[in-house]
């Protein structure tokens, strides 16, 4: 890539900036730009990559490479005006597919859940077993402080989104797919739409299929790669017995075709972890990592930011704070609270995107049981307009009069009652995949503020 100049438009995006640091290590030129600031560019002004808010057509003129998100759509002016000016255009998912061809190996992890958290466990697994792989993530994992780690040119981790069907763009050596469930119905027309992109993902991958052989369906792969099941049922080639858990924190007996493999002990939060262990094992006992490289690095694994993270813990008040955005993954974390919490626990979610909401909309209105108090913030609209049926309210009016719930159109409201109903040895969790982090962090700083 040393005569690569590349500009990427949405340089603020997680995936989009990992992918710009990767190319300024792999020796292009970058540079690129945002609509907002955001300390995602200010680490990227560090690393010596030109930044701006808005588009720098001076900047842009002098690269060879246009890379976008899908979030602004091909059909963007910016877009058709680098196609239109002779830059070879990519979008994310595609750029990814290419820069991935650099790597000997390639493994790719998805799923509608876990594929982060997989993605960087599996990460540290390959640490601990002394190799150096590059990893890609979706979010920020701890051990490697931030979404990318950068290894030598052997294995390539990265996760593959199923939006917009942005998978079918790598051809990866090795697949995870984690489970599979309804999401992302702007891209998909129903459950057999999603299962049909996945099995075509999986057709795909020239060496191993990892599935959960619990959630989706097994259908043989006409491409001769092996495919490996693993869950909770003994039925999967790999399966776990014997759970156990202290603080949140689960342990299992992990299987091999009915041959015990040894205890493995998780240090993150969550049952629904269990899972995103086992895949890892499967993946790496497949390309030979010793299972004791296997549990060293699960048990060193310290997790990604904005899943379950304790933000904030004063006045014998705990607040955390997950991405979890979809029902599924929100009856897990406040499964896994209501472990650490015997008081009450209060939840704040701002749903993500209209079409999630109305997609799921009976869903939403019940996931939230064991949550004793339920605030709800407008739905974060992303890259979407308004759809009926897809508002935050729709899920107070469904859940309304069946457990305690309201809505706050402001954080003006909600900070008045979270000031009013808040004592001590509540735990309190704020969720969703916008920008609930940054209106948590709000309510947090507005409690050091000196009172009028």
């Amino acid at each position: 890539m040393q005569n690569l100049s590349v500009y990427f438009y949405g340089i603020g995006g997680v995936s989009m900036s990992a992918l710009a640091k990767l190319c300024v290590r792999l020796g292009a030129r970058v540079c690129g730009s945002d609509d907002l600031d955001s300390a995602v560019l200010t680490e990227l002004n560090t690393l010596g990559i030109k930044t701006s808010i808005g588009v720098d057509y001076v900047a842009l003129d002098k690269c060879d490479t246009f890379v976008y998100t899908i979030a602004v759509g091909a059909q963007n002016e910016v877009v058709e005006y680098a196609k239109s000016n002779g830059k070879r255009v990519y979008e994310r998912a595609e750029f990814l597919g290419e820069i991935s061809r650099r790597y000997e190996r390639v493994i790719a992890v998805s799923g509608t859940h876990g594929k982060t958290t997989t993605t960087a466990m599996l990460g540290k697994i390959f640490e601990a077993a002394g190799l150096d792989p590059t990893v890609h993530l979706g979010g920020d994992a701890l051990d490697f402080g931030g979404n990318l780690r950068i290894g030598d040119k052997k294995y390539f981790i990265t996760e593959a989104c199923e939006f917009n069907r942005s998978m079918l763009a790598l051809n990866p050596d090795c697949t995870v797919i984690t489970n599979i469930e309804r999401d992302h119905m702007d891209t998909y027309t129903d459950l057999a739409d999603i299962e049909e992109a996945f099995y075509q993902f999986a057709e795909s991958t020239k060496n191993v299929v990892i599935i959960n052989g619990d959630k989706i369906p097994k259908k043989p792969l006409k491409n001769n790669a092996k495919l490996i099941t693993f869950g909770r049922k003994n039925t999967n080639d790999y399966y776990y017995k014997n759970i156990s858990q202290r603080g949140g924190k689960f342990a299992f007996d992990c299987y091999y075709n009915g041959q015990k493999l040894g205890n493995i002990k998780l240090n993150i939060l969550g049952e629904h972890n269990i899972e995103n262990a086992l895949a890892c094992v499967a993946i790496a006992r497949f390309l030979n990592i010793s299972f004791c490289d296997i549990v060293a690095g699960i048990c060193g694994y310290s997790g990604v930011n904005r899943r379950l993270t304790l933000i904030n813990c004063d006045n014998g008040i705990a607040h955390y704070h997950d991405y979890a955005h979809h029902p599924t993954e929100i009856r897990a974390i406040l499964n896994t609270l209501k472990l650490l919490n015997k008081n009450r626990i209060i939840a704040i979610f701002q749903p993500h995107t209209y079409s999630r909401t109305k997609a799921l909309l009976c869903e939403f209105t019940e996931c939230f049981y064991n949550a004793d108090i339920l605030y709800l913030l407008p739905t974060y609209a992303a890259r979407e307009n308004f759809i009926l049926g897809g508002d935050s309210l729709d899920i107070f009016y469904g859940i309304n009069g069946k457990q305690n719930c309201a809505y706050f159109s402001s954080f003006e409201g909600l900070k008045f009652e979270l000031d009013k109903v808040l004592k001590k040895g509540d735990l309190v969790v704020w969720l969703g995949a916008g920008d609930i982090d940054k209106i948590a962090q709000k309510y947090l700083d507005s409690l050091k503020s000196p009172r009028a």
